[in-house]
């Protein structure tokens, strides 16, 4: 890591201690000089570390601006929803669950808010779920375009996509009339 300062003394003298292995591979102590705007950052800084932390785990597949602030804002919800829970004494799901229920939720707002298209009976049942544990990990190519995807059918059992760019999935299901 590279930082460049206009308020910070290049060294002060202080140091931190960490283990390192020493010549015969044992783990010493040893005191390390830490530059202060080194020491600045890590004291202010530790939430925003955080943030990408938890961002990284379950990004949105889009690497936009606007899809950064999108993970953002979830994280933050997360990290609210924890708070909450935990003042009530209850145990809070994890951020997969989280957002699993927040995608469910909003889709069923969205439902709600305009009219549904008038499916075959049998359609009704088809459902996009997730298939994988983390955000690259089981992906399957999708049948319609091949690209890797985390989506799978709950009834066709078929991995599709579904992606406000590239509906493989809907797309799939009117050409196969399902």
């Amino acid at each position: 890591m590279c930082l460049c300062s206009t308020i910070h003394t290049a060294h002060t003298g202080d140091t931190i201690q960490r283990r390192v292995k020493d010549e015969d591979g044992h783990w010493v102590l040893w005191d390390i000089s830490v530059p202060p705007a080194v020491k600045e950052y890590n004291r202010c800084m530790g939430g925003v570390d955080l943030s990408d932390a938890l961002i990284s785990y379950y990004k949105v597949i889009h690497n936009t601006q606007k899809w950064y602030f999108m993970d953002i804002a979830i994280v933050n919800a997360f990290l609210l929803y924890k708070v909450i829970t935990k003042g009530k004494g209850q145990v809070p799901m994890h951020q997969k669950a989280f957002r699993e229920t927040l995608v469910e939720e909003l889709s069923a707002v969205a439902a709600v808010d305009r009219p549904a298209p008038s499916p075959t009976p049998h359609r009704a049942h088809h459902k996009p779920v997730h298939i994988s544990g983390d955000r690259t990990t089981g992906r399957l190519r999708c049948r319609h375009c091949h690209a890797k995807t985390p989506v799978n059918c709950s009834s066709c059992d078929v991995p599709l996509c579904f992606l406000p760019s590239r509906d493989c999935y809907n797309e799939w299901h009117v050409a196969n009339n399902l």
